[in-house]
């Protein structure tokens, strides 16, 4: 385990529309790690230390729209926000990476291991939206209420802390998250990516080693059955992913208790980065 080089230092990259910001610490091989929509790298910040430990490199950075990445952005598709991944390699000139994403994100790094499989040594979904909703009148109606000036924020924030539901979320995180929801562009951002279709049935095309999360608690799903309906189906799609279900925790497991996530993912990334080595030598 080392311990050295976590000093970290925040980075600002220009792409089409505004600026991306990220955070860079460790060395070794590269995680980089992509918070859900609504919230900011900081989301990270338990993990982070972990794998800096375990002898990795650590980009977190803020989605375009959320935390420090500003501008006026024209789209919040999981396209864009894959070749926002991209730009963030390019950048730090990163040819291969791990990705760790959660949420929304979880379907741009997907897409991101599909069209770039050769950069891709493992892929971390941590409750993963991939699927579109088959009906759409819900996302549309949030979506529009995200967009109201003082009531789009508060709901937000109603709904964000019923993603902690073992252990509630530090005061100090809500007021963070509700200062940088007033800046301009936030709620749009949020919303944009809650209209963006996902994966669906583009999943079953990803083909690099796959460890994926769903919590039990998730409100992101109707229910604890609608939770393992979508892990099930998850599998299917991808039999050879690794599938885990946490009983009892929210849509943030690496915040909210990362002891039950943190070892794993650890031990997992490990694991492949000594079987890429062993591969790059024969």
């Amino acid at each position: 385990m080392q311990q050295e080089n976590t000093t970290s230092s925040v980075k600002i990259i220009e792409v089409s529309g505004g600026k991306l910001a990220y955070e860079v610490a460790g060395q070794g091989p590269v995680v980089l790690c992509l918070p859900s929509m609504g919230d900011t790298r900081r989301e990270f910040e338990r993990l982070t230390p972990q794998l800096l430990a375990a002898g990795y490199r650590v980009i977190t950075t803020d989605l375009r729209g959320m935390g420090q990445s500003r501008g006026h952005f024209a789209s919040y598709t999981i396209q864009a926000l894959s070749a926002d991944i991209e730009a963030i390699l390019e950048a730090e000139q990163v040819e291969r990476v791990f990705l760790v994403a959660c949420s929304i994100s979880a379907a741009s790094a997907g897409l991101f291991a599909l069209e770039h499989p050769e950069r891709v040594l493992g892929l971390v979904m941590i409750s993963p939206m991939v699927s579109t909703p088959s009906n759409m009148l819900v996302p549309i109606l949030l979506a529009t209420s995200l967009r109201v000036p003082v009531m789009g924020r508060t709901i937000w924030m109603s709904y964000f802390k019923s993603l902690y539901p073992l252990h509630p979320v530090e005061p100090d995180y809500l007021a963070d998250l509700d200062t940088m929801l007033k800046q301009p562009g936030s709620m749009k951002s949020a919303a944009g990516m809650i209209l963006a279709p996902r994966l669906d049935e583009h999943l079953a095309q990803i083909h690099v080693p796959t460890l994926a999360y769903f919590c039990t608690k998730d409100p992101d799903f109707s229910n604890e059955q609608g939770v393992r309906t979508a892990a099930a189906k998850f599998q299917q799609q991808l039999p050879n992913a690794e599938v885990i279900v946490l009983d009892g925790l929210g849509h943030y497991p690496h915040r909210e208790a990362p002891e039950s996530v943190a070892p794993k993912i650890v031990g997992w990334l490990d694991a492949l980065k000594i079987s890429s080595a062993i591969n790059k030598q024969q």
